[in-house]
């Protein structure tokens, strides 16, 4: 056991989850020094849970996980074991009260640190402000010529005065992996850590790990993902998992199944320049087309006719800037009755921002001339008033969804617009509801914590939220994140029965040409010129 260094054990007869019995056939894994794993598997197969189990932030009494190394200096190794992940995404803005709208309120985001702060010595090593410590200069030293590697490496340098809350999700995917690696970890545990990142991005995650795995004394790295394509170069081991977690396949990659660093999903968008540096965006430019016969929309015959309906959407020359960093200047852009756009382009151009100001909780859509369904932005509307008009699903609604809630009281809260449900059970109500439910096929679901389902589920949970009020405009930002090819193909084919009709209207951002319902009509692509170097200096 010398050249162990953790060991995790399921009994054949799995384990129990609320009634629902994952790995049937049982687990024995034995993570040896040198070895580097990925695990593969479809949504609700308990990667997160395996990983969880392996990182000691889950306990079950059927499950015997245990770690069998010392941290440095002899330190307690749960410390020296890192985590990248959904989850503890959430975690870090939990512990600054941080909500799925603050990204885009300039004054409630100075409640989070900059990403330079969260990046520090004193942070990473976990270091309080009461603390009293001799000076360390070498240490100090050594720390910033680490850090500027890392930061270099994953395309931070020019976010160091960003608050933790303005970051992208792809932004903050790899500022938590830049943190993970700072606190020089013996396990490091990547649960899902290429959901939200584009082309570039994924090239920086796949260049990292690989870098890792060829490294002396670098740390040993678990890489789960639901796309077998995603799995990076350096991948020693491969645990292949079935849908109810029983195990397929687990042995050395080279006699996989699947083979690791096969290639990467294929972008909407061509990427914009190699990310290996770290750069400063300039304004993005938005490029509005049509797609007519490309996709079973409204395109070709209808075109003429849709121009003529009502405009839901309307942006009259709208720049958004924070302080003298300029988003997006000049945007006109007009979304009609029955129209499917697809919305895309690369991490951190402001698509997020774009639907923000369509959904109402941007404050510069009101001192821009932003109107929705005809009206103008400020002129007496309520943000309730444009968000009865409006299902939106984005995944800041699924961080920060209350977990503890059932899956039949997160659809019902939708009904509210609140995070909670409002108003008490009426049959029509729970009529409303059910229906949802049912068009995603969650039905069997309604009694079980949202804290329970598995990715896929609870993105679906959430469309269902997003269309039970059967709202005229549908807005959808990264949906398919995070979602297996089963899943992902339910999920598009519900979305093209919503938008089978000549009134439904949709706003639909992804990454990925695998993830676009075939509705799909009209595009706007984001183009970010003039990238700049920046950087932070030691």
């Amino acid at each position: 056991m010398g050249d162990w260094l953790a060991t995790l054990e399921i009994p054949a007869r799995g384990l129990d989850f609320g009634g629902r019995r994952l790995f049937p056939g049982g687990l024995s894994l034995a993570w040896r020094r040198g070895r580097h794993w990925g695990l593969v598997g479809p949504n609700g197969c308990g990667k997160s849970v395996l990983v969880s189990l392996l990182s000691c932030s889950r306990w079950h009494p059927d499950a015997e996980a245990e770690l069998h190394f010392e941290g440095p200096g002899g330190a307690d190794p749960v410390r020296s074991v890192a985590t990248v992940s959904l989850e503890r995404q959430a975690a870090v803005m939990a512990r600054y009260d941080a909500y799925a709208q603050m990204r885009w309120n300039a004054a409630e985001e100075e409640a989070t640190p900059t990403l330079r702060e969260w990046l520090s010595r004193d942070a990473a090593e976990g270091r309080e402000a009461w603390e009293v410590r001799a000076p360390d200069p070498a240490g100090d030293a050594a720390f910033a010529r680490r850090r500027a590697s890392l930061v270099r490496a994953l395309g931070l340098g020019a976010l160091g005065d960003r608050r933790l809350a303005a970051l992208s999700n792809g932004e903050m995917r790899r500022a938590l992996l830049c943190r993970a690696l700072l606190e020089r970890p013996v396990l490091l545990l990547l649960d899902a850590p290429a959901v939200g990142l584009d082309g570039p991005s994924r090239d920086i995650l796949f260049s990292m790990v690989s870098r890792l795995a060829k490294a002396r004394r670098g740390p040993s790295v678990l890489f789960s993902t639901v796309r077998p394509e995603e799995l990076p170069p350096g991948i020693t081991d491969l645990l292949l998992l079935g849908p109810d977690g029983r195990v397929l396949y687990q042995g050395p990659a080279a006699g996989a199944p699947v083979s690791p660093g096969r290639g990467a999903p294929v972008e909407c968008t061509a990427p914009g320049g190699a990310a290996s540096a770290p750069r400063r965006r300039e304004a993005t430019v938005w490029r509005a087309s049509s797609v007519a016969g490309r996709r079973a929309g409204r395109a070709g015959a209808n075109a003429g006719a849709a121009a003529e309906a009502p405009a839901l959407v309307e942006m009259r020359s709208v720049t958004v800037r924070y302080g003298d960093a300029v988003v997006f200047r000049d945007l006109d852009w007009t979304v009609r009755r029955g129209e499917k756009w697809l919305v895309s382009g690369p991490n951190g151009c402001g698509k997020s921002t774009l639907l923000a100001l369509v959904v109402g909780d941007h404050p510069q859509a009101y001192s821009e001339d932003v109107r929705f369904f005809g009206r103008r932005r400020g002129t007496g509307e309520s943000v309730w008033d444009v968000k009865k008009r409006v299902g939106w699903v984005s995944p800041e609604m699924q961080t920060f969804a209350d977990g503890s809630l059932t899956v039949l009281d997160t659809v019902l809260s939708g009904l509210d617009d609140a995070a909670v449900p409002l108003k008490r059970r009426t049959a029509a109500r729970l009529a409303k509801a059910r229906r949802a439910l049912g068009r995603v096929g969650l039905s069997a679901e309604e009694g079980r914590r949202v804290s329970s389902l598995s990715g896929g589920a609870r993105r679906l949970a959430m469309l269902a939220r997003a269309i039970v009020k059967e709202p005229p405009l549908l807005v959808l930002d990264e949906p398919c994140q995070n979602l297996d090819a089963k899943n992902r193909g339910r999920f598009l084919r519900v979305v093209d029965e919503l938008c089978a009709g000549p009134d439904a209207t949709l706003l639909f951002v992804t990454h990925l040409r695998d993830s676009v319902p075939r509705c799909i009509d009209h595009a706007l692509a984001a183009e970010t010129p003039g990238r700049a170097a920046g950087g932070w200096g030691a």
